[in-house]
């Protein structure tokens, strides 16, 4: 995916500077499980092209955000004046401050020839419609990346234009880039019309056995991380069949970086924990071995294995299940390999695409 690239706007005849090749403005979600590389993707893809800072704003949506917090609001702020002796005292007045929206906006205006990026990371974590309010109006692109509809507001108006009254419009240099989880676990759902005017983009969750991070093994245990992740993944759709959309509890290849990995307090404490309390909360006896005593149990049997520490705390048949996993991922490195040699194509394997993201998503 790329941006737009410039064409003349507000009477300038302009030529990108930041991401000359850039082809088109447009907004863009990007949706998938947790840890399945949306934001590095938003990072490498997008925020990378962007060389000057001013020129880019990330925000995140959360349950308490507001129309408010994203557009502006009037705030009270100390300002110098001269009073009617001539000498200069701090009063209180009451400004509009720039939200992000705003900010990005006014930037993209005064600099129609830069590319300019607005992040919001969790969309529908907050109540995304209430927060744009009536931008969801400027969402609606021509070709040429503007707004197809205006809206009148009067502060944004006088931020942009110093005008009150005057129209805005998205300009063709501005690119919205989202991210959101999949859907059952969120706080907000959104509408089929707000949903529409983004171009969709899901975040295959691809377990690919020639990245060092997939291959890591877990702390003090012969099982990899991609092993461990894909047979608990499987495994956890079976048991919560019938309860919903499971995508949102998958462990994505991202989940656990590879300081958790290296660790086995971190592990058991980010990824036990997380597969105790939410994603087999309905079913621990599908998963751990002994689920009388609590988490902590759990936790500290991990942690103090003598010998292999999934193999303390996992079910005989899962563990076993995870060591096929590794086999049958060698047998594939060991087929790849001789085809390469041999100089034959390598037969495609459609859930093991490669996925080049570091271990650092979310």
């Amino acid at each position: 995916m790329t941006f737009y690239d410039n064409r003349p706007y507000a009477g300038k005849n302009t030529q990108n500077q930041d991401g000359a090749d850039n082809k088109f403005a447009s907004n863009i979600l990007l949706y998938g499980v947790p840890g399945c590389g949306k934001s590095f993707k938003v990072a490498d893809e997008y925020e990378s092209k962007i060389t000057s800072e001013q020129n880019k704003v990330r925000v995140v949506f959360h349950p308490d955000y507001t129309y408010s917090d994203f557009v502006g609001q009037l705030l009270p702020v100390l300002k110098e004046v001269e009073n009617a002796q001539g000498i200069t005292e701090e009063k209180l007045k009451y400004e509009f401050v720039l939200g992000p929206f705003t900010q990005i906006l006014k930037t993209a205006y005064a600099e129609p020839d830069q590319q300019c990026l607005l992040i919001i990371e969790e969309l529908n974590r907050g109540n995304a419609p209430a927060i744009f309010g009536e931008i969801f109006q400027l969402l609606d692109r021509n070709d040429d990346g503007t707004s197809k509809y205006s809206i009148y507001n009067r502060d944004i108006s006088m931020a942009l234009y110093d005008e009150p009254n005057k129209p805005i419009k998205l300009p063709p240099n501005l690119t919205i880039v989202a991210t959101m989880n999949t859907s059952d676990q969120n706080v907000f759902t959104m509408d089929t019309a707000f949903q529409r005017r983004w171009q969709m983009e899901h975040i295959p969750n691809k377990f690919d056995f020639k990245t060092a991070h997939v291959n890591k093994h877990l702390p003090n245990s012969k099982i990899s991380w991609g092993a461990f992740a894909q047979i608990v993944n499987k495994k956890m759709h079976t048991v919560n069949s019938g309860f919903g959309s499971t995508d949102d509890k998958s462990l994505g290849v991202y989940f656990a970086t590879d300081k958790d990995l290296d660790d086995a307090k971190r592990f058991a404490e980010k990824v036990l924990k997380y597969l105790w309390d939410d994603a087999f909360k309905l079913g621990r006896q599908a998963l751990f071995s002994n689920c009388s005593e609590g988490l902590s149990s759990v936790i500290e049997a991990y942690e103090e294995a003598k010998g292999d520490s999934l193999e303390a705390v996992l079910l005989h048949e899962i563990y076993k299940e995870m060591q096929d996993e590794m086999a049958k991922a060698e047998r594939k490195a060991a087929e790849e390999a001789q085809n390469e040699q041999s100089g034959e194509e390598p037969a495609d394997d459609a859930e093991n695409e490669p996925a080049e993201t570091p271990a650092d998503e979310e």
